[in-house]
């Protein structure tokens, strides 16, 4: 027989933002169930980049000084080659944010960071091998 569950909360996908959504809901104390198909987040992913918006929202969450301890790479500037010229695409460093860069780090690290930190809180769970049909 199948284990009866109750929530208040069901999210379906452990993607970035099923597991953040889980993790500010929990935080919340709303009692969250998040939902994944996969034993694991170990896949390739389209992306692998965590925005300036999303590190200072890290960092309102308490999470941005050991996020950053995570191994990852920074890029303060995005630069191309046009017509023989360098020419400087995006610039991160005049963003009115506290890391002025976008964070390379692989999806899967990410998410078994952010699902570790939301598991500490009573209300989150998280199921893998779980996934929804309709």
């Amino acid at each position: 027989m199948a284990e009866k569950l109750q929530t208040r909360c069901v999210i379906a996908g452990g993607g970035p933002a099923g597991i953040m959504a889980g993790y500010l809901l929990a935080r919340a104390s709303v009692p969250v169930i998040v939902l994944e198909k996969h034993a694991d987040f170990f896949r390739d992913f389209r992306g692998d980049t965590i925005h300036p918006s999303t590190l200072e929202l890290m960092h309102e969450l308490g999470l941005l000084e050991e996020f950053l301890k995570q191994p990852h790479q920074e890029v303060r500037e995005l630069r191309a080659v046009i017509n023989g010229e360098i020419v400087t695409i995006a610039d991160f460093t005049k963003l009115p944010t506290r890391c002025k860069f976008i964070a390379f780090m692989p999806q899967w690290d990410f998410l078994n960071f952010l699902s570790a930190h939301a598991k500490r809180f009573q209300s989150f769970r998280l199921l893998m091998e779980h996934e929804v049909v309709d």
